[in-house]
């Protein structure tokens, strides 16, 4: 007896062997590395940093793999030419999203912009988020807004009496407020949520900070393994729900609180939402409140942690590298000069700082597998065949990293970004991604990130707080962002003093 269930069991591992690795090739699908990894694939969610992780199985094995996640197949594209084949050649064919579940919460059982499938509703949400929202950035209104909460925010640090900063605090909250400010007219960082209340009003950072930690700290192993979902492991998605049911509420309240005010004054519809709910009054069933809160929704946790993720990291790294700093704030003080602050029109004209801006996004893209793709029919890329419903995972880390690429990547080189082009650097510098489903706020969030960088660094001098130097330990998830808080000793500069005194 003992000996038939030895013989089943060898059957059973031959079998899956030769559908893992002699089936493809008969299928001509993308090579399958023979490791633990593509046996218990899954686990590898819990093998941190996942981007490293993968990066090294690419060097091993090739730049385009089919690897098994549990049950799932997912295409692990991780070089700069299988990049642009994949964006140029099949951009359509990987336009949907998996059903994670994060989409299924945060998205609104996937109908916002960010894991709608792609169809008639993606691409309603989408034009008007490119055509209607995100312009409003540009308006003078808005820079003005940008402007003054940037401006804010130095005079809090002139007349602070704290002079050690903790950095990525300070961030969220200019990044929330610069946003609101365009979505709603006003700030809503103030009330805390209590932990495990479901009941306790929530502040939109709150929401913003924790849906984003859930969405990619926690890997959704249900959607790899179906059958933890049958033994009722579901943890993670009731806490997801808890805190979705606070973020509607929150946002059920701001829209309620703008239409009362446009019925109220019947002023001019200078806020994104007030917009939105204007085109709602002519075309109800395409504006609806849903559609609203998702869009706002998804814009200000895409956008308010990653922004100030990409933040912390350039201080990190100017503050291990003061000459790159000191050079900097040259550049700036011999445009700017010292009789004004920066402004948002200043940015063109700062080469360097744009170059740290690009250099940071290229070593620490906050996002280093993108949000997964999934196939919506059989494709080929470099002439294998690649199923309906495959995972895609794009590595772009592992591009940022490619040596073949970069030279020294693994350094902080702002320099290596001088005279170099936007087109020419297109499918090697992909930190928002490229294609149909790319980032649509990512011009917004370069040009905050790139007012706030150049303003603090024009207005102070900074100092790590001690000899050694900033710990760059990435945590662990599927974002990349810094282990430890950055500190920071900060110090207005003297020639600086009188204007940041005005404030």
């Amino acid at each position: 007896m003992e000996g038939l269930h030895l013989y089943l069991l060898l059957l059973i591992l031959a079998c899956s062997l030769f559908n893992k690795y002699v089936v493809p090739k008969i299928k001509n699908l993308p090579p399958t590395p023979l490791s633990a990894l593509t046996v218990i694939g899954y686990l590898c969610f819990f093998k941190q940093p996942i981007h490293r992780t993968l990066a090294q199985i690419a060097s091993r094995h090739g730049s385009i793999l089919l690897l098994h996640f549990g049950c799932r197949r997912v295409l692990l594209i991780s070089s700069s030419s299988a990049a642009e084949e994949l964006f140029t050649k099949n951009d359509a064919a990987f336009a949907n999203r998996p059903k994670l579940l994060p989409g299924k919460v945060f998205g609104h059982n996937y109908t916002n912009l960010a894991w709608a499938p792609h169809g008639a509703l993606w691409c309603h949400l989408r034009r008007v988020s490119l055509l209607e929202i995100l312009p409003f950035h540009r308006l003078p209104a808005q820079n003005e807004s940008c402007t003054e909460e940037v401006r804010l925010l130095l005079g809090r640090l002139f007349h602070s009496e704290e002079k050690v900063i903790e950095l990525k605090p300070m961030f969220l909250n200019l990044v929330l407020d610069v946003m609101m400010r365009m979505f709603a007219g006003k700030r809503y960082c103030t009330k805390k949520m209590a932990e495990g209340d479901v009941t306790q009003p929530i502040s939109l950072l709150d929401y913003v900070t924790r849906s984003f930690r859930m969405t990619t700290g926690e890997p959704d192993v249900g959607y790899f393994m179906p059958i933890l979902k049958l033994l009722g492991l579901r943890g993670l998605e009731q806490r997801c729900n808890d805190l979705q049911k606070k973020g509607d509420l929150l946002m059920d309240s701001i829209i309620h609180e703008l239409k009362t005010r446009m019925l109220g004054s019947g002023e001019k519809e200078d806020k994104v939402i007030e917009f939105l709910l204007a085109r709602q009054q002519d075309d109800p069933k395409l504006y609806p409140d849903e559609m609203i809160k998702g869009l706002v929704l998804v814009l200000t946790s895409a956008g308010t942690e990653t922004s100030a993720g990409i933040m912390e990291w350039a201080f990190s790294l100017l503050l291990n590298h003061p000459e790159v700093l000191h050079k900097a704030q040259n550049e700036i003080e011999n445009y700017v000069r010292n009789d004004r602050f920066l402004q948002p029109s200043d940015i063109e004209h700062l080469p360097y700082l744009s170059c740290i801006v690009k250099e940071t996004l290229r070593m620490y893209p906050v996002a280093p597998l993108l949000v997964p793709h999934e196939s919506s029919k059989e494709c080929t890329i470099s002439g294998y065949n690649v199923p309906k419903g495959t995972m895609l995972i794009l590595n772009v880390w592992a591009i940022h990293h490619d040596p073949k690429i970069w030279d020294e990547p693994m350094k902080f080189k702002p320099e290596r970004f001088e005279k170099v082009t936007g087109k020419r650097d297109a499918f090697k510098l992909m930190p928002f991604g490229y294609g149909r489903r790319s980032c649509p706020g990512k011009h917004m969030a370069v040009r905050v990130i790139s007012l706030a960088l150049g303003s603090l660094i024009h207005c102070f001098d900074w100092e790590r707080v001690s000899e050694k130097k900033v710990d760059l330990t990435e945590e662990t998830g599927l974002s990349l962002l810094k282990a430890q808080p950055l500190m920071a000793v900060c110090h207005p500069r003297s020639t600086m003093v009188n204007l940041l005194s005005e404030i």
